[in-house]
């Protein structure tokens, strides 16, 4: 394996990329459309309507679960091209832990949870850019004139995250989430997701 020539997967990177691009996009419209037509944007109104949110938003929430476990490939395609640079700490700490973070919001998705459905959703809009970013990129070198935006979707990444803790300590303060073990839990592992993207960002620069 390490006297090997790397692959150059040019073909399956183009089709797995736009295939990506495809998924995330299409994830973002659905939760955009269940966010307006399910529920407050700000904070559902009743218990019942709470728990009538979470019952709704199981099926398409497992369907952003198996997106995270497909973006494993990622992984698997640095180590094919021998792409080593490429597997940091933040790309192996993020692409492991958000399938188990998913799977255990879904999990314990108990009354409300609509800041999980909020953070989701914005980060199929950030990844459908992403992989849009790496589809392009794969095409060939006669793209890169046209990607000067790739250090924006790290700044949007930062901008996500941010909104996101925004979004749920609101929500913790006024009574519209319940800060139990499970949101505990998520708030420090979406912090602890900042910091990394924003070391990130400062090293690239």
């Amino acid at each position: 394996m390490k006297n090997r020539k790397p692959y150059t997967l040019r073909g399956i990177l183009v089709a797995y990329n736009f295939l990506e691009v495809i998924i995330n996009t299409f994830i973002a419209f659905r939760v955009s459309h269940f966010m307006l037509n399910n529920t407050d944007l700000y904070c559902p109104s009743n218990i019942e309507e709470k728990v009538l949110f979470s019952q709704r938003f199981q099926h398409l929430g497992w369907l952003i679960f198996l997106n995270k476990a497909f973006d494993l490939f990622d992984t698997v395609f640095f180590v094919l091209r021998k792409k080593q640079n490429q597997v940091t700490t933040l790309h192996v700490v993020h692409h492991a832990l958000m399938p188990l973070f998913c799977w255990l919001g879904l999990r314990n998705l108990h009354f409300g949870g609509f800041y999980l459905a909020v953070g989701l959703g914005m980060n199929a809009v950030i990844h459908t850019f992403m992989y849009l970013y790496y589809g392009l990129s794969a095409l060939g070198p006669n793209m890169t004139k046209y990607l000067w935006w790739k250090k924006y979707i790290t700044i949007l990444q930062i901008v996500q995250f941010a909104i996101f803790l925004v979004y749920m300590s609101i929500g913790f303060l006024n009574g519209c989430e319940q800060p139990g073990k499970m949101e505990i839990t998520i708030f420090v592992f979406v912090s602890f997701m900042l910091v990394l993207f924003i070391n990130f960002y400062k090293q690239c620069k």
